[in-house]
């Protein structure tokens, strides 16, 4: 039996039904965080020159573009929203995955539940499908497949994408398999674009070419169910011979969901996973001591592990995108504000005076600790004094930390607020989180528009 067709087998028995009860509210909430974080970036500039090269025409298909205007095919609706839900790096990630659960899947599964008419429970059944199949995948091939340079947001999640939109089709087992080895081939995205424009849209691709893969195998289209074991298959040539161990994506998924440990985690910073312990240690300084100001320190220093380090040392970032990923901007953001804020990244405003003076004596050191979400920080005041702080934040606030519901529509409405007003987006997030009694998701998405 092909690798391809035994992720599928295991796939296709996943509904709402055979997974614990949590697993549906995890993944309602994971619906309300991507629809949420899409509504914040999908004003990104960048996402009006991709709507030129796709050229969409106004109202030209059954899909809604998440906080835009006009509609179009699904394809087209499918990488325009994982493009925006990833835009600001404020998605749910995965420790598991070492990237972003959700914001590949939700999009392509938004746009084939307009077009197809499907309720709610099959959409949340379908994503539990896909987000529980690029987890189990992911245990494959992780970290090598990382440490070699792909992003696995894109790599693993358009096998996400892939089987979630099969998954919604009704596609057996046979052809969810197919979809699979179509996928294979559509497999990338390199970490060399992190802190550009094209990081979003890996996620974008992801969501589209899976939404192609089902709907290919559900048109007859045909590939090798080998691709994942071939010599020149997916394993081998993506992460290379020794380095990888399918039978750790198999077993029970049923009993013990990934998706429910380690769980997915939602992300409470607007920026990167890997420097979030550092955010997270500044924080408890300025808790303590705070709030700083650059006359008052003579240095900082960090240290985050060398795999988190490798793209978040940036010491001098040009654009909000960039400080996104600079753990010497944010640790000086959240030292001087106590928080950081979607507002933060804006090209014109991100580097005040005071962020600016202290990420410049901002040293950042890489550890090999065992505990590579350990973060630590440490500031030496004018006066002679040192005062630090550690945390480790596995990438957001995951089941052994969860948001409140509470917080996470205190999130939403923060992301939708360029979008929505106040009274729309709390009503949306509500809508969200009852999506398994949905009849379609037409009126969701409607919501999401611009009035």
């Amino acid at each position: 039996m092909s690798f391809a067709f035994e992720l599928a087998g295991r796939a296709s028995a996943i509904t709402l039904d055979t997974m614990p009860p949590e697993a549906g509210r995890v993944a309602a909430r994971a619906f309300a965080d991507t629809i949420g974080t899409a509504l914040a970036g999908c004003r990104a500039g960048f996402l009006d020159g991709i709507e030129r090269a796709l050229e969409i025409a106004a109202d030209a298909g059954p899909a809604t573009k998440i906080g835009r205007h006009g509609r179009c095919h699904p394809l087209q609706a499918a990488v325009i929203n994982g493009t925006a839900a990833h835009a600001l790096d404020f998605d749910d990630c995965s420790t598991t995955m070492g990237g972003h659960p959700s914001a590949p899947v939700v999009p392509a599964l938004l746009a084939l539940a307009q077009d197809r008419g499907s309720s709610g429970r099959a959409v949340l059944s379908a994503y539990l499908a896909g987000v529980e199949l690029e987890l189990r995948l992911a245990r494959a091939v992780m970290p090598h497949h990382y440490e070699k340079g792909w992003h696995p947001t894109a790599t693993l999640g358009v096998f996400g994408a892939a089987t979630a939109s099969a998954h919604l089709l009704g596609l057996d087992p046979e052809r969810m398999a197919t979809a699979l080895a179509i996928a294979v081939s559509m497999a990338s995205g390199l970490k060399s674009n992190f802190g550009t424009p094209i990081k979003p849209l890996h996620v974008g691709q992801a969501a589209y070419n899976g939404l192609l893969a089902a709907t290919l195998s559900e048109q007859g289209v045909t590939a090798s169910h080998s691709a994942f074991e071939h010599e020149y298959g997916f394993f081998n040539v993506l992460n290379g011979a020794g380095t990888f161990d399918p039978q750790r994506a198999l077993g029970d998924w049923l009993t013990s969901p990934d998706v429910l440990s380690p769980g997915i985690a939602i992300k409470q910073h607007p920026c990167c996973g890997s420097a979030h312990s550092a955010i997270d240690a500044a924080l408890t300084l300025h808790r303590r001591h705070g709030p700083f100001r650059s006359g008052e320190i003579t240095a900082i220093e960090t240290w985050t592990h060398r795999r988190r380090l490798a793209h978040t040392d940036r010491p001098r970032p040009k654009t909000g995108l960039e400080a996104k990923f600079s753990v010497q901007f944010l640790t000086a953001k959240a030292l001087t504000a106590g928080i950081v804020r979607l507002g933060d990244f804006d090209d014109s405003t991100f580097l005040d005076a005071d962020t600016a003076s202290l990420a410049a004596l901002t040293r950042s050191i890489a550890h090999d600790e065992p505990n590579e979400y350990l973060g630590r920080v440490k500031v030496t005041l004018g006066d002679g004094r040192v005062v630090e702080a550690s945390a480790s934040t596995e990438f957001g606030r995951g089941p052994l930390n969860p948001m409140s519901d509470d917080e996470l529509e205190a999130k939403f409405v923060d992301c939708a607020g360029a979008s929505l007003d106040e009274k729309r987006a709390r009503s949306l997030f509500r809508a969200i989180l009852a999506l398994d009694r949905a009849p379609s998701i037409e009126g969701i998405m409607t919501a999401t528009q611009q009035g």
